[in-house]
């Protein structure tokens, strides 16, 4: 079978993106629930956080689009809650408001990636309560 044509090549390329990304909204969120129960944080490494997983969803979205074969709604739900949970930060962090819709937007993301995980034979991550 062409490697081109085949899931299982694809899958290992795009998981990688797809742990990348994750990981860096983990630590995010991690930094955002310190500063909920009022510890300081370091501004540029959330930000930081933020643009490793920007980087990787966006290098993730873009080989999932060239890829027919790894055409699955998994994919689809990840993709939107990501960019939902993206935009909520960002805007949360330009009007200095609550961080309660981005941890709603977390969670759902997380729920997300889970299903995906299932597609790509990894691991899921725990919902936050």
């Amino acid at each position: 079978m062409d490697d081109l044509n085949n899931f299982s090549v694809h899958k290992e390329n795009i998981t990688t993106f797809v742990r990348h990304s994750i990981s860096n909204c983990q630590r995010m969120y991690n930094m955002l629930s310190d500063e909920l129960d009022r510890k300081e944080i370091n501004e540029h490494a959330l930000y930081g956080y933020h643009s490793m997983a920007f980087s990787s969803f966006m290098t993730m979205k873009a080989y999932y689009l060239q890829n027919d074969i790894l055409s699955h709604w998994e994919f689809d739900m990840y993709i939107a809650k990501f960019e939902q949970f993206s935009r909520e930060f960002i805007s949360s962090r330009e009007t200095n408001h609550s961080m309660q819709w981005t941890f709603g937007y977390y969670h759902e993301l997380i729920k997300a990636f889970n299903n995906l995980a299932g597609l790509l034979e990894i691991n899921e991550i725990k919902v936050p309560e």
